[in-house]
């Protein structure tokens, strides 16, 4: 007797996943912005507001008045300790051994001791947004910027932090 799919071998994309799983996983997170404009483009969204429903369009808390957004994700860029989110902490505990409760970081390898920000802050723009150094020419632009501070993930290795970050998943 013959089973049924018994040819059947999953298309894998070179991050090992079948594209179904890629799709699934990427459509949470910032890819996913691309899909809902095509759903919008389509009236997808118009005709789930006539059936209320999870999909349903939600008044806005307060009324919009971005026109852009731009995204920077810099996979490698500096850390956020040396450019917009000062730890003074760190001041305090520069060249003590790490006592956390993650013992290993990236690559397995073993976290080492905690170390400052080797670059100063100043405050910028009528905000006060802590800058540093490393940006001598945002005083002008520091009004203009978005920094958000409370994003976290559940490991210490940046790989699968960049991975949780834009897909939300683990």
């Amino acid at each position: 007797m013959a089973v049924p799919n018994a040819r059947y071998r999953p298309n894998r994309t070179p991050c090992g996943r079948t594209r179904r799983e890629f799709l699934w996983q990427v459509g949470g997170g910032f890819a996913g912005l691309a899909l809902v404009d095509l759903l919008s483009r389509d009236g997808f969204f118009a005709r789930a507001a006539e059936k209320p429903g999870p999909l349903a369009a939600k008044k806005p808390h307060f009324p919009a008045k971005a026109k852009h957004s731009v995204f920077l994700f810099m996979n490698g860029a500096p850390s956020q300790v040396d450019t917009f989110d000062p730890k003074p902490a760190l001041d305090r505990f520069d060249g003590t051994a790490y006592k956390g409760d993650t013992p290993v970081g990236s690559n397995g390898r073993p976290i080492g001791h905690l170390m400052k920000s080797p670059f100063p802050f100043t405050r910028r723009g009528k905000s006060g947004l802590p800058v540093s150094s490393l940006f001598p020419h945002t005083a002008k632009f520091a009004d203009d910027l978005c920094v958000i501070r409370s994003m976290h993930t559940d490991t210490a290795a940046h790989a699968g932090g960049c991975l949780q970050m834009n897909t939300g998943t683990p």
